[in-house]
């Protein structure tokens, strides 16, 4: 039983989280190399303004990151809450063979 747990465990959890932060790696290193081309056009072209739809498009990608911030705390906060009331059940004391009796 714990072994199927194990396998849909990993294939409903584990591995999608694993995907996402690949994803946000990506996508942290896209913004690195915008941000290296937005310093670099700042540089040509002096100070300059910024964009309207620039500022609406930072905004709402902060937006987002609190959002995802705020979502991934409360996952782990769950799945804590779901392995402490685990642990109550499940007790990971060590495995003892039990004594035989004796009349010594």
């Amino acid at each position: 039983m714990t072994g199927k747990f194990s396998s849909d465990w990993e294939l409903a959890i584990d591995l999608p989280l694993g995907v996402v932060a690949s994803q946000l790696a990506r996508i942290e290193e896209q913004l690195r190399q915008l941000n290296t081309r937005a310093r670099d056009l700042l540089q040509e072209r002096g100070a300059g303004q910024r964009n309207g739809a620039i500022s609406v498009r930072l905004e709402n990608i902060n937006k987002a990151l609190d959002s995802i911030g705020a979502f991934i705390s409360g996952l782990e906060a769950e799945i804590e809450a779901t392995r402490r009331s685990s642990d109550a059940v499940f007790s990971h004391a060590p495995y003892r063979k039990p004594s035989p009796d004796r009349d010594d």
